[in-house]
């Protein structure tokens, strides 16, 4: 690995020898894959565009993010700026980075969206995303090029599996009454924790080189190099369960109706994401953010209110507050 590492470093090292002109043009592309942009994007789709595809790009999201923690910890792969004091980490990442989780995301969930607009040029734009993207990553020096490519790769076979399979889950579980629904999610929601443990268990005698430690510590000299985190994992979790029994739930007393002028959207989507930055930021304030169970428990818990917030409690506030229209009773399907 270490010759393609090299080469890696070499062709980095040629991308950032453009400058810092070119760093704010990086970071601006690389936000277009960023878990918080997406975490952003679908309360926008389902509160003011369509619950049905924000639920499709959720659904990606977290089980494409659950994916990429296990294969990361499996595969225990350098960030560049650890291997190499040369380059330069111009933004912050704690993880191990093959295979890239921003290359990854945007291959399938702007083929997600690519595939709801149903045109050519929506698939031209996803995959010059895809692409601008995964440079992104390169130029700023947090991930090597294999890393990207294999983040295309799986984020490709994740977005084929989804679009083949992904519809007739869906229905197969609006057959089951609404509390075994519940049940089923919880459990996968326990299985998106679980999958990257027992990866990290499997990891348990690995160490960091010390040369990387040291790279990375000069680098990002605020911040601390945690590769075998779980706190990704319990937050995919959280948010799986509260997002989908949420919906769930919305979906078994007849869906939401996003329709509107304008102003009523907009006034959803500011009055939404408020809860949604005080449930994020007040939650994340009160609880303990160390490696004890209790706050993993209670991490779980905040993503999973936000979740729920997202799918149910916003759309029946709108409702009450009438942002929106009360649905008709005839339950809708994803």
């Amino acid at each position: 690995m270490e010759a393609i590492w090299d080469w890696g470093i070499t062709f980095i090292l040629t991308m950032q020898a453009a400058g810092d002109g070119s760093a704010l043009l990086w970071r601006g592309l690389s936000i277009f894959g960023d878990e918080t942009f997406f975490l952003l994007l679908i309360p926008l789709l389902f509160w003011c565009v369509s619950p049905q595809l924000s639920v499709r790009v959720s659904l990606v999201l977290l089980f494409g993010t659950a994916l990429n923690s296990v294969l990361k910890i499996a595969l225990a792969g350098p960030r560049p700026f650890w291997y190499s004091a040369q380059v330069r980490a111009l933004t912050a990442e704690t993880s191990f980075g093959l295979p890239s989780a921003h290359a990854q995301n945007a291959v399938g969930i702007w083929g997600v969206i690519a595939k709801a607009i149903g045109r050519r040029w929506a698939w031209a734009v996803a995959l010059l995303l895809a692409l601008l993207i995964g440079l992104s990553r390169l130029a700023l020096g947090v991930h090597f090029p294999t890393d990207v490519l294999i983040g295309w790769i799986v984020g490709g076979l994740l977005l084929g599996a989804f679009l083949a399979w992904g519809e007739r889950s869906w229905q197969r579980a609006g057959a089951l009454g609404l509390a075994r629904q519940t049940g089923l999610t919880f459990l996968v929601s326990l299985l998106l924790v679980a999958l990257p443990a027992l990866a990290v268990a499997a990891q348990a005698s690995w160490q960091i080189p010390p040369v990387w430690a040291q790279n990375a510590a000069r680098a990002l000299p605020d911040d601390t190099i945690a590769p075998l985190s779980l706190e990704t994992a319990v937050t995919v979790g959280g948010t799986w369960f509260g997002f989908t029994a949420g919906a769930l739930r919305l979906w078994a007393r007849g869906g939401f109706e996003v329709g509107g002028p304008l102003w009523q959207r907009a006034i959803r989507l500011v009055l939404g994401l408020t809860v949604v930055l005080a449930i994020w930021a007040g939650l994340g304030a009160l609880f303990p953010r160390d490696a004890t169970l209790l706050a993993a428990l209670l991490r779980y818990l905040r993503y999973a209110i936000l979740g729920a917030w997202i799918t149910l409690g916003a759309p029946l506030l709108f409702e009450r507050a009438r942002l929106a229209e009360v649905p008709h009773p005839a339950a809708i399907t994803a």
